[in-house]
């Protein structure tokens, strides 16, 4: 991966113009350790100095993660460029690597994509879905296009059954969500937690319940859920803060997000398979 910057600062040190430019101190200590940063084509240090006009350059190699497993399942694609690509998990698939899931998580299927495309750098997922919830994930290519997604807003909707019918077909919540100390995963409604905003809006029914589209305001492990229970309409099939059953039915479906490399938008939509 080589990454090239025209300076338009005088008289700055190297790794302050690095910064300047919108690299996260992580990846600019990776590229000191691991990589090679060039001033007009000529080897540099960090502390050397950089004027109006010159180029800077960074070249970092990535390495796939030798020790994830491959699962050879065929990958959903729905966009993919030079380094970005936005990919359909499956319900029932963990995001990454566990100690249950060492097969069977979405990474280990990247992988064996990238392999198959000789696709050499690391694997980072900018969102992750719950193992039980379906939809769009965005995938960097490598950990430079990660710092850039990581400060960039994403737009994100989803799709959920939810038992029974709202009494307000849409609505703003806005509540406070913190994880329940007794368990390792389980969150709910409480004065110390974060704030969440969740947007929703019935457009739809299905089998006597309600569909509704569902808009992220912020970003709280399982937000969707909690909130939808907090209100008294779970989401059917969840086996946390609802019936349970045999599938989650939340989907994220669409998501829109600035092209970090050029003018414009990337914007992905797939549908629920319901």
């Amino acid at each position: 991966m080589k990454i090239d910057y025209h300076v338009t600062i005088d008289n700055i040190k190297l790794k302050d113009f690095i910064l300047e430019m919108g690299v996260s101190r992580a990846f600019a200590r990776r590229v000191k350790l691991y990589g090679k940063m060039y001033i007009n084509d000529v080897e540099a240090k960090n502390f050397y100095i950089v004027h109006l006009g010159d180029k800077v350059t960074l070249e970092y190699d990535e390495k796939l993660n030798e020790e994830i497993n491959v699962n050879l399942e065929e990958l959903d694609i729905c966009y993919e460029d030079n380094h970005i690509m936005v990919v359909n998990k499956r319900a029932h698939l963990a995001s990454q690597p566990t100690r249950t899931h060492q097969y069977d998580n979405l990474i280990s299927l990247i992988k064996a994509y990238f392999i198959k495309n000789n696709i050499t750098s690391n694997i980072h997922l900018v969102n992750r879905l719950d193992y039980s919830t379906s939809g769009l994930v965005i995938v960097a290519k490598d950990g430079y296009t990660h710092n850039l997604l990581s400060k960039i807003d994403i737009e994100k909707k989803y799709y959920a059954i939810v038992k029974g019918h709202l009494e307000k077909k849409e609505d703003l919540v806005n509540i406070k969500i913190g994880r329940v100390e007794e368990h390792n995963i389980k969150r709910w409604v409480m004065e110390d937690g974060k704030e969440s905003k969740t947007l929703y809006k019935v457009i739809g029914e299905k089998d006597g319940n309600d569909l509704v589209e569902v808009k992220l305001l912020t970003g709280r492990t399982h937000q969707i859920r909690v909130t939808f229970s907090y209100l008294s309409h779970p989401i059917i099939g969840d086996k946390i803060y609802g019936d349970g059953g045999d599938d989650l039915m939340l989907h994220c479906y669409y998501l829109c997000f600035n092209n970090p490399y050029q003018e414009g938008k990337i914007e992905v939509k797939r549908e629920p398979n319901w």
